[in-house]
């Protein structure tokens, strides 16, 4: 066979494969698992160079439906959070968020059980006023996983930082504690917990 040949066919069933492959990264970032669309799409790549790009397609779609969360690949230390010390179930008091700098500055809201949702939007229990820049409709939240409050950024388009710097992966639960600060997008808008 003609070399030439060889490399058109290759690269033809690369093509295929990556079409095969943008049904579940399209996917997985509508429904907020990014990392899994990704690994679907290289999965169906080079699944088709055997002639399986579609069956590793609609495996990974399968999966990505069916997994409650995202697949964390962590390969720098820019993925790698440690946690800051949760609250201790022992503690009086009640939690509540402290705004330290931006449009709600001076600002203090309890944290119910159900936890608190950050953002622009109507259903947000912290709502931020339309046009403050860096900060989504939905950007993240506060909320309680087994009586720890854990802060999560809901895919954000200008991410959540703790306050040292360390940029949270989307859909991800980092513990937080009384003493805890963060902030959405830029310094501008920092919060801290408290408690009351």
């Amino acid at each position: 066979m003609n070399p030439f040949n060889l490399i058109l066919i290759i690269a033809a069933l690369l093509m295929s494969g990556a079409l095969w492959g943008l049904m579940p990264l399209i996917v997985g970032r509508s429904t907020g698992k990014p990392e899994l669309g990704r690994l679907g799409m290289l999965c169906s790549i080079c699944g088709n160079l055997v002639f399986l790009g579609m069956p590793c397609a609609v495996g990974f779609l399968i999966a990505i439906l069916v997994r409650k969360a995202d697949i964390h690949v962590r390969t720098g230390p820019e993925r790698r959070i440690q946690p800051t010390p949760p609250a201790q179930a022992s503690t009086p008091g009640i939690l509540h968020l402290s705004c330290l700098s931006g449009p709600l500055r001076g600002q203090v809201y309890p944290m119910g059980t159900a936890g608190l949702v950050i953002g622009r939007g109507p259903a947000c229990g912290l709502r931020l006023p339309e046009g403050t820049p860096g900060i989504s409709s939905q950007h993240c939240c506060i909320r309680y996983q087994q009586g720890v409050p854990v802060l999560i950024d809901l895919n954000s388009s200008f991410g959540t930082y703790l306050g040292d710097g360390r940029k949270l992966p989307p859909n991800y639960p980092v513990p937080v504690a009384a003493g805890s600060r963060f902030y959405l997008g830029s310094t501008n808008c920092l919060f801290q917990l408290t408690l009351q």
